[in-house]
């Protein structure tokens, strides 16, 4: 009798503490913030193109972001944002000039077929809010200053990279990315004045210390921003970076830029202009790179959520001829409700070094959950 009293006793207690361990678990996930984006859409080129050559037709998964956050105090939190996109690799191929039936070189890109994760965040965080100064501090793969400020002002994110993004698009090379393993510090005087540092590796959240010597060298950030009135933002910013490429140690990638950004429920609009310098196995080029954006919802206005968008963008390396790239482009959407948002987008790509300009027809889609 009193072995079965015990198992019993012992059955009991094993039930609620895992009960008690379950219902502890259940807390800590509830505690965690869990969100998600994804950007959908169908491409469609319109350009006139060859007989030979045929048209991109497609429906891609451009992005998509799982986002956890967890506070553990007022003052600590962290972070962790994966990336799920097709890695897009470079190379070369031989074809037939139609002109005069002899075979060149030309550059190709090519989006691999599995799609890949990435962890775009994975930081821990310090806030601390004093009489007039706001301080953040974080370390781990975080968010560099620019290209975070720009995608937050200006919502377009979904709809396309801005131009330092994707700078490689529009000037021939890469001048920095949208994370980065490293520290960072902002102090915010008055929520009007804000400055920013960063020291980072330098390589990008999806490429870490790929050289095959290794890269010792670091990128550094410094950024001011001023808010003088709500939704206006004007900045300043400078990258450094000493690099390795072609195994050189005064070979280097940097740049400045300036710009302003306005941003209410009702518009989004702003510009800026980068100065991109890049030294790379002794040959130093130097680049001018302008980008603008146009993002309205009309609902505050007409009380239906029609979103009209609009981009300019320039791009040249000043050391070579021919080498002018100007894209603009419009759209017409519609937010079906706060999660989904739809965009008619057509754009126009004119580079000097071809004879036709690109255009292409896009169908977006943002989902938010």
């Amino acid at each position: 009798m009193k072995f079965v009293k015990g198992f019993v006793y012992m059955a009991v207690m094993t039930f609620a503490t895992a009960t008690f361990a379950q219902e502890a678990v259940k807390e800590e996930i509830k505690d965690i913030k869990i969100s998600g984006k994804a950007y959908l859409e169908w491409n469609k080129e319109l350009s006139n193109y060859d007989d030979t050559t045929e048209h991109q037709n497609t429906f891609e998964i451009k992005r998509v972001y799982l986002d956890f956050k967890k506070e553990f105090d007022s003052v600590w939190s962290a972070r962790v944002t994966t990336d799920v996109g097709q890695v897009e690799s470079e190379g070369e191929a031989e074809v037939t000039d139609t002109g005069s039936g002899d075979p060149e070189t030309v550059d190709v890109k090519a989006k691999s077929d599995p799609y890949t994760v990435y962890v775009k965040y994975a930081y821990i965080q310090a806030k601390q809010k004093m009489d007039f100064v706001d301080a953040n501090f974080k370390f781990g793969m975080i968010g560099t200053p620019l290209i975070g400020l720009i995608d937050d002002k200006s919502d377009y994110r979904w709809v396309e990279q801005n131009y330092v993004d994707q700078a490689k698009n529009i000037i021939g090379t890469s001048i920095d990315s949208s994370a980065d393993m490293g520290v960072s510090v902002d102090l915010s005087f008055f929520k009007m004045v804000k400055l920013s540092g960063s020291l980072v590796n330098g390589e990008g959240y999806k490429k870490v210390n790929e050289d095959e010597l290794g890269d010792d060298g670091k990128a550094y950030y410094g950024m001011l921003t001023i808010t003088p009135v709500k939704g206006l933002d004007i900045f300043g910013t400078y990258r450094n970076q000493i690099t390795d490429d072609g195994h050189g140690s005064d070979n280097y990638s940097r740049y400045m830029a300036f710009g302003a950004s306005y941003s209410t429920d009702l518009i989004k609009v702003g510009a800026m202009y980068v100065m991109p310098e890049v030294k790379k196995e002794g040959v130093e080029n130097e680049y001018t790179l302008i980008d603008s954006w146009l993002l309205a919802n009309l609902e505050s206005v007409i009380n239906i959520p029609i979103l009209i968008t609009g981009r300019y963008s320039y791009g040249e390396n000043e050391d070579v001829d021919d080498s002018e790239v100007t894209i603009w482009a419009a759209g017409l959407g519609y937010a079906i409700n706060k999660n989904i948002r739809v965009m008619a987008y057509y754009q126009d790509a004119d580079n000097d070094a071809k004879e036709d300009p690109e255009t292409t027809f896009y169908v977006k889609t943002e989902v938010a959950f």
